[in-house]
């Protein structure tokens, strides 16, 4: 007889196939966390090695900019008087203080705030305080090249004029001697004067200097050569311009127009004039005043002292007048007057013409632009 209810027989359990399934997602979720530990430690890597190369670019960068502020206040200290625009230095003042500023900030300020607008601000600061230090440096050149030219101009025309008139030779070829290295150093200059290096500039403007020193010291000296041959008395200054003057150079005096004097030294005449004319109630009396060449040498007189030689007397160089109307006469008022107030007005009364002078002649007065002579 069959049993119908009976329970059907079981089936064998499969231990091992739920078991590798089990490890199997077990692996997976292994797999799957050590991929997110993974990711994760390659993030934070890449997060140390990016914030790590942040904060050394940041660093290298507040050096720099550390070593470029040493260096500029550097250059502000010895830009000092040697700028032609001291507003540069201003500025570059101003840049220094809001840089060192900037790098006195907490790191994390820093790295917001960045340093590259002011590294660019302070390297145009300092670019802008040499450019006008080289400014300066030529313009010093130019001046200087000038004043060797007006020097070597002046060297050339007594090199020219004492030729021949019995100077000592040594002493012309002196002259010769440094005009011509005078001529080098221009030269020279005008070639580094287009260069920005400002050690040659400095170095180029201290050479002409010096060479017009030395060209105006040989130039006394052919003078004073010229002079002992010339000139018979100490007191005389030769001058090859005396007596030569351009009729650019002179003016007529207004209350005595057949009278001519240097132009820049009339004003000082009229001036002198007006004072006269208040205390006396009359003009300056003028006597002479330029005389060219050829006029001197008719009033020269060997055997006299009165007149110079010609090329020896201040009044060919148009910086003397002789003056009547009681000022020809010592101790007179209008004499002490003029001795009292005639400086005041750039004239003069010359040691040679007082009473116990070489030659007493009250009536010579002469610009304080002259050399003492006749």
């Amino acid at each position: 007889m069959t049993l119908t209810n009976a329970a059907p027989p079981a089936e064998p359990t499969d231990a091992k196939g739920d078991g590798s399934a089990r490890e199997r997602r077990e692996a997976k979720a292994r797999r799957r966390r050590a991929l997110r530990i993974t990711i994760a430690a390659v993030v934070v890597f890449f997060s140390l090695v990016i914030l790590g190369g942040l904060g050394w670019y940041l660093v290298s960068d507040v050096q720099d900019l550390g070593s470029e502020t040493v260096a500029a206040r550097d250059l502000l200290a010895s830009s000092e008087a040697r700028v032609a625009d001291p507003a540069t230095r201003e500025a570059l003042s101003a840049q220094i203080a809001e840089t060192e500023t900037l790098l006195a900030e907490p790191f994390l300020t820093r790295l917001t705030l960045g340093t590259t607008d002011a590294g660019e601000s302070l390297t145009a600061a300092t670019d802008a305080v040499r450019a006008s230090m080289v400014d300066l440096a030529r313009h010093e050149v130019t001046s200087a090249r000038k004043s060797l030219k007006a020097a070597t101009n002046r060297g050339e025309e007594i090199y020219a004029a004492t030729k021949g008139k019995g100077a000592d030779e040594s002493v012309r070829s002196s002259l010769r001697a440094a005009l011509d290295v005078g001529g080098a150093a221009d030269a020279s200059a005008s070639v580094t004067f287009t260069g920005t290096d400002l050690a040659k500039l400095g170095q180029a403007e201290y050479d002409l200097s010096t060479n017009r020193s030395v060209v105006t010291a040989a130039t006394e000296a052919m003078a004073s050569a010229q002079d002992a041959v010339t000139c018979p008395a100490p007191d005389q200054v030769w001058d090859p311009d005396s007596g030569m003057l351009e009729d650019s150079e002179l003016a007529k005096i207004p209350w005595a127009p057949d009278f001519v004097v240097r132009a820049d030294v009339l004003d000082g005449l009229i001036a002198l004039d007006e004072a006269y004319m208040a205390e006396f109630g009359q003009h300056l009396t003028i006597n002479s005043a330029y005389r060219s060449y050829a006029s001197q040498e008719e009033l020269y007189d060997p055997s006299s002292p009165i007149a110079a030689p010609p090329g020896c007397s201040n009044h060919g160089l148009g910086l003397a007048v002789d003056i009547g109307g009681g000022v020809e006469t010592f101790d007179t008022p209008q004499y002490d007057w003029l001795k009292a107030n005639a400086e005041a007005h750039g004239w003069l009364h010359p040691a040679f013409a007082e009473p116990n002078g070489r030659v007493p002649e009250p009536w010579h007065w002469q610009s304080v632009l002259a050399r003492e002579g006749s």
